[in-house]
């Protein structure tokens, strides 16, 4: 029977919903328009990230590589996120899932994407060059921590949530994300959508003069902050998370934080436990780049120790960094390396969560790597796919 590859269009938006929501609601119930609003409408853009195989003009399966543009300070990196990965329960085994990976892939390396992220289990991916790695944080503040910190003082922060009607302080919530130093690029009019992504729910957090000072998304059970951000006058950060856990029915509350959030050295004193993982499956497609741009980022959290190494990605090529004086470098070199590893190892040395020493045998040239790495790579849950 023939089949096809086709790019998805608004006038398939029906059809391939419906082929989604019943081969995900097979483990639970599913509805992609509700689950990721910002992905999933009946536009011609949107529904053109889905590429799906039709036999005899019939979806049998669907992969979506939605756009990502990473902004870390002046740099911008492409990306794309895989998501919405489905194959109809009587064509499983088929190969269309391979064929359209491998079709999505390509189309990411010859649109010059620099990496490209996506859930999902591990060795599933790796046959398509995706490895899990990455570093996020996750703090636990109670309410025990709170009162052993404040005593019986209580916050005079309040919060309400996030009215889509409300363009002023939907606004000043763009505003505070915009202001971020390294954050995923949203546009004015998909940003509440994705407030509102994975069934979550935005607020804002109101002084007592009734100023909004800052925001967050949680989950419904208010247990769960994906998205927390606030306003550099006063830094009331703390006190917006310190708020938000002492007003909830639940005793404690976990944040999810990037590597450069400030809340992280806020937190770190005052909340029950951290732990630190993998922020998904990652493939870098242009080393270089990334590297580059990560490293600068890393430098920006915290002080790195001179050095230069030398280190070879077989099949892409031998690449240096060199920190001097707080200043970073990235470059391609024909030179020997200190160590040679292959991709998949390489994304586990530079971005964790484990130390570059617990990866691979580390020489004296390269052991500052020790010190540099995990580098921060990480993709927050309302930008993910």
């Amino acid at each position: 029977m023939a089949i096809e590859i086709v790019q998805l269009r608004a006038d398939d938006f029906e059809d391939a919903m419906d082929f989604m929501n019943l081969v995900f609601s097979a483990s639970s119930p599913t509805d992609f328009p509700r689950l990721l609003p910002a992905l999933y409408q009946p536009d011609d853009e949107m529904m053109g990230w889905n590429w799906a195989v039709r036999e005899a003009g019939r979806i049998r399966a669907v992969v979506g590589s939605f756009p990502i543009e990473w902004q870390l300070g002046d740099t911008r990196l492409a990306m794309a996120g895989i998501g919405g990965v489905s194959s109809h329960p009587r064509r499983r085994g088929a190969g269309y899932m391979r064929q359209l990976m491998h079709h999505c892939v390509a189309r990411m390396r010859d649109e010059g994407k620099h990496l490209s992220w996506l859930g999902g289990q591990r060795q599933r991916y790796a046959y398509f060059g995706y490895e899990k790695c990455g570093i996020g944080h996750s703090f636990t503040l109670s309410k025990t921590n709170l009162r052993h910190a404040y005593g019986d003082a209580s916050s005079r922060l309040v919060f309400q949530p996030l009215d889509a009607a409300d363009q002023t302080h939907r606004a000043g919530c763009i505003e505070l994300h915009d202001a971020q130093p390294y954050r995923c690029q949203r546009t004015a009019e998909r940003f509440d959508f994705q407030l509102r992504s994975w069934k979550n729910k935005p607020y804002i957090a109101l002084a007592p003069d009734g100023r909004m000072v800052g925001y967050l998304v949680a989950n419904g059970s208010g247990d769960s902050v994906t998205e927390i951000h606030a306003v550099s006058e006063g830094n009331p950060l703390l006190e917006v998370a310190r708020a938000w856990t002492s007003q909830q029915s639940g005793n404690s509350t976990r944040f999810d934080l990037a590597p450069w959030h400030p809340l992280v050295r806020q937190l770190g004193p005052l909340a029950e436990s951290v732990s630190t993982s993998y922020t998904g499956n990652w493939q870098v497609f242009k080393w270089l780049e990334t590297l580059e741009a990560l490293l600068d980022v890393r430098a920006s959290i915290g002080p790195l120790v001179d050095g230069r190494i030398c280190i070879e990605i077989i099949g892409y090529g031998t690449l240096t960094l060199e920190v001097q004086n707080g200043a970073t470098r990235c470059e391609k070199t024909e030179e020997k390396p200190a160590i040679s590893v292959d991709a998949p190892t390489a994304h586990r040395l530079f971005f964790g969560p484990l130390a570059p020493s617990a990866v691979a045998e580390l020489t004296p040239d390269s052991a500052a790597l020790d010190q540099w790495c995990p580098l921060p790579l990480f993709l927050g849950k309302q930008d993910g796919v």
